[in-house]
């Protein structure tokens, strides 16, 4: 009975001493930070920086989380720094968060949500807003869909040099979407996105160029311009390439020649892969070769499954 009544007395007198301990000690515990150890330095500042409510440091910290750039992609916690920044007026937080809502990214989509944040955000300024918002009118999402108003907002965004405005306002004069069909206009605009680095400004040149659509047909620069486009990886204008560059070149003769097939090969072009395999045979790598001709012949190019057949033909032979 003794043993049993001295623990608890024992136990006490411990937990007492500690209480002590830490309250002489409580001027050196550091406050809790509403980061992880994890996280880079600059993420760190960017934190406290958005907590002092800087509109930008919480807009950096969205893409920070959105984009995966401090590690991995987390939409919640984007989400919740966009709300901050927008909170704080910013106009590309506003913008942002309406991306994650407009693509249901980190919280549940909502188009209505989307829309009036795009306007928020054009409204003071945020130029991808105002494109943004021309896409929501043009495609009915959000609101009814509306030709003018999205061919206003692309204008307006285009103006101010955002590429994707110039080349949908482009596409929208070349099928006479609203505005009044006009071709050489659409043109002007695609050069002005492809020349800003948007890839689909540079595909709808080349297409324009190798189907003669208000200019004469031309198929180097067709090529040229699906060059622009693969090289800045958008998949169709590197099928295109092969499908335009095919009918030019029968065999790959020069180092340019060699480049262009394999970028359209690698977004599973199955004439570049045979034309390439082709190459690599012809220079005694049949490794490769062979490699390349099986990657043709499943992308059903019919000359690299019977160019197979033969090689295997030769080995039993």
């Amino acid at each position: 009975m003794k043993e049993m009544v001295t623990k608890p007395i024992v136990l006490t007198a411990i937990i007492l001493i500690l209480i002590l301990i830490a309250i002489v000690n409580m001027d050196k515990i550091k406050p809790i930070q509403n980061f992880s150890a994890f996280d880079a330095d600059y993420v760190q500042y960017y934190k406290k920086a958005c907590k002092l409510k800087d509109k930008d440091a919480c807009n950096e910290l969205g893409d920070v989380y959105q984009y995966g750039k401090s590690g991995s992609v987390d939409y919640e916690k984007a989400v919740l720094f966009y709300k901050q920044a927008c909170k704080l007026e910013s106009p590309a937080g506003c913008n942002n968060l309406g991306y994650m809502y407009d693509h249901g990214l980190g919280i549940k989509r909502h188009e209505w949500h989307a829309i009036r944040l795009y306007q928020q955000a054009c409204k003071h300024g945020e130029m991808e807003g105002c494109y943004n918002l021309g896409s929501m009118y043009y495609h009915g999402e959000g609101a009814k869909r509306n030709y003018y108003k999205a061919a206003s907002y692309f204008k307006k965004a285009c103006n101010a040099g955002v590429p994707q405005a110039c080349n949908d306002l482009g596409y929208m004069y070349e099928h006479g979407k609203h505005v009044r069909r006009d071709i050489q206009k659409a043109l002007s605009l695609y050069y002005d996105a492809c020349d800003m680095g948007e890839a689909s400004g540079c595909n709808n040149l080349g297409y324009m160029y190798e189907m003669g659509k208000g200019v004469r047909k031309d198929s180097m620069k067709a090529e040229r311009y699906y060059t622009a486009a693969c090289n800045l990886d958008d998949a169709p204008s590197c099928d295109r390439l092969g499908a335009v560059f095919g009918r030019r070149v029968e065999r790959i003769k020069s180092n340019a020649d060699l480049d262009v097939a394999r970028k359209a090969c690698k977004h599973n072009n199955g004439t570049m892969c045979y034309k390439l395999g082709l190459y690599h045979e012809k220079n005694e790598d049949d490794e490769a070769a062979r490699e390349l001709f099986k990657k043709a012949c499943d992308l059903g190019q019919s000359a690299s499954c019977k160019h197979l057949g033969d090689l295997e033909r030769l080995t039993v032979d």
